[in-house]
């Protein structure tokens, strides 16, 4: 059994909440829950958020501290006791988690780039060459615009 299902098991267990209340109030069919708890089915990331959205505040939040200090590990390479690497995870994503991935991918690169000195950047580079005169000798024109 992957932690993930651990983790939101033991979350279930100690919500005080029968499988049949979740089931209903996450609207995911009771017996896909059942044999999630029975370890004989994993969950997809859809039904895993809308159980664990249902649960009371408190084992809602253990749950996601566990899960995030769970991929940190997974992330950085550190002791991962069966959870799946970040190609893993890549490679079972819906179209939707690998669009939020890729632009939460873009925002960190851009950041670590705006941080990074350039020996020669190329953005204030194209800049600096300034403007040239059109072929018909009307106003200046920038040589690039600015994404």
């Amino acid at each position: 059994m992957d932690r993930h299902q651990e983790i939101l098991i033991a979350a279930i267990r100690e919500s005080g909440l029968t499988a049949r209340e979740i089931a209903v109030k996450a609207g995911v069919h009771e017996s896909t829950l059942s044999k999630f708890l029975d370890g004989k089915n994993d969950l997809k990331a859809g039904n895993y958020f809308k159980i664990l959205s249902v649960l009371p505040v408190a084992q809602r939040q253990v749950t996601l501290e566990r899960l995030s200090i769970g991929v940190m590990n997974a992330l950085s390479g550190e002791d991962t006791k069966g959870l799946r690497s970040l190609v893993d995870m890549i490679e079972v994503a819906t179209d939707d988690e690998m669009e939020a991935a890729m632009i939460a991918i873009g925002r960190k690169w851009k950041r670590s780039r705006l941080s990074y000195r350039h020996t020669e950047d190329i953005d204030n580079a194209i800049a600096r060459q300034g403007t040239t005169q059109s072929a018909i000798g009307q106003a200046s024109v920038p040589k690039a615009i600015a994404v």
